[in-house]
Order: structure tokens, then sequence, then C-alpha cells
């Protein structure tokens, strides 16, 4: 009787030691997601180089701003910021042009080291799976070089931070025919596809392609219709934001619902 309650007891120790560690695991994800999309909802930084001012409700942007440039022709290289924006806190690029009611504006965090530089490619002979003739081979499309951007937006190794990176032109977002949207769900479909075949990131030739044509690339998150923007710069400028949406989306985490689809 004693050997049994022993048993007994050991069982609803481990049961309850299980139950707990289950417990506090998905209790620090749960407020992991809390924070980040509180950080989501406010944007304050401090960003360089930049001149004038301006106001952005979602896609709709007023003012006379340049803010970024370029260290040599074509090179758009210049733009950058320190602060919390994007749900981040840390060093992000920033570029916006907006003249009147024209212009666009491009986003993403900065990698925390730059990336190595890789070494040369070694010539190896040609695999089956390389050659156009085997029945396994991907032809991936050729990007136009007059359309490679000279500054493209970088993959990042936190996900999270690539959803909310953007590059958008304020025209096109109300401007934005039905073939340009087909051919927009096309390439992101095809991009999504590539990246189901190479979970690993181990295909050279797939992951040069989706190098080359980032997947935020003339696109934008949900939480960029509910943001509302004030800059203001001379040389040295101050980004201040609350975002509406982020906010609802903040509330509502607390239920578990995922208004805007970030918890990652």
């Amino acid at each position: 009787m004693e050997k049994r309650s022993s048993l007994i007891t050991k069982r609803f120790y481990f049961y309850s030691i299980f139950l707990l560690s289950f417990l506090v695991i998905d209790c620090s994800t749960y407020w992991a997601h809390r924070k980040n999309d509180l950080a989501d909802v406010f944007t304050a930084g401090v960003e360089t180089p930049g001149y004038g001012v301006g106001l952005r409700i979602g896609p709709l942007a007023t003012g006379f701003i340049f803010q970024g440039g370029e260290s040599a022709p074509g090179k758009r290289d210049l733009g950058t910021g320190y602060g919390l924006r994007g749900g981040s806190y840390g060093s992000y690029r920033s570029q916006q042009l907006v003249f009147g009611f024209l212009g666009g504006e491009k986003f993403h965090s900065l990698p925390d080291t730059p990336d190595p530089v890789a070494p040369s490619p070694k010539t190896e002979p040609k695999s089956s799976a390389q050659d156009p003739s085997s029945p396994g081979f991907l032809l991936l499309p050729d990007s136009p070089e007059n359309e490679e951007d000279p500054n493209p937006t970088p993959e990042l190794a936190n996900e999270r931070q690539n959803t909310k990176s953007f590059e958008i032109r304020y025209l096109q977002f109300y401007n934005n025919p039905v073939e340009e949207r087909r051919k927009a769900k096309k390439v992101l479909f095809f991009k999504k596809f590539l990246e189901h075949l190479d979970p690993e990131k181990k295909n050279e030739a797939i992951q040069t392609y989706l190098t080359q044509n980032p997947r935020s690339k003339d696109d934008y998150p949900l939480g960029f219709l509910f943001e509302i923007e004030l800059y203001i710069s001379v040389k040295y400028g101050l980004r201040l934001g609350f975002n509406i949406g982020e906010f609802v989306d903040f509330l509502l985490g607390f239920t578990g619902l995922d208004l805007m689809e970030d918890d990652l």
C-alpha cells in the first residue's frame, strides 16, 4: 500500500513539474509577443541626413522632406537612424522623399554586424541538378540589371524585422493597375515557393535569386496603413509616430488575437 502511495506521489510531482514548465515556457512566449506588440505602437528616432518637415497618416504623406541621399551617383546608401522604429530598438535605414503629396519611403533595420565578405567561388564541375537537361532542374528568371537596387533591403536573421521592412512610392499605392497587382502576387507566390523548396538555405542559386529580389521590396507591412508620423529635420532630424492599428493589436493580443499577424 505504501509503495503504491509513493508511486502515485512521484507521478503527481512529475506531472506537476511538467505542466509548470510548459506553462512557464508558454507564458514567456506570450509576454514576449506582448512586448513586441507594444514596441510596434511607438516610433521615436533620430535620423540623418535630412531636411524638411512632413506628416504621414497611413499612406498619405504631405510636406517637403529630403531624407537620405547618395555617397556616389546612383548608390542611394545614405539615410540612417537610431531609436525605436518598426518594433525594434537600434540602428535602421531610413530614406524618405516628399514633395507636396508625392514621393516615397524606405525603411529597414540594420544588421547588428556587417555581413562577412564572401570568399571567391571555387570552380566545381556541374552536378546533374544544375544541368538544364536534368529532370530536377529549376529555371530561375533573370533579374534585369537596370532594375537592380544598388542598395537592396537585406534579409535579416530576425524574421520579424524582415516583415516590418518596406519600400514604397506613395503614388503607386493609389495608382496600382490590376496587371501590376497580379504580377506582384505571382512574384510573391513564386518567392514563397522557392523558400519552401530550400528551407535550410543551402541552394546557392535559389538564395542568390532571393537576395537579389528581396521579399519586402515594393511592399509594406499591414501596420503601415495605420501609422501617424511627424518628421522634422535640419540635417539631424527627429521622427515621432503612433500606430493606431498596432495599439489595437496590442490590446487584442491579451485575448490571443493577432490582428497584424506579426507574432512570429
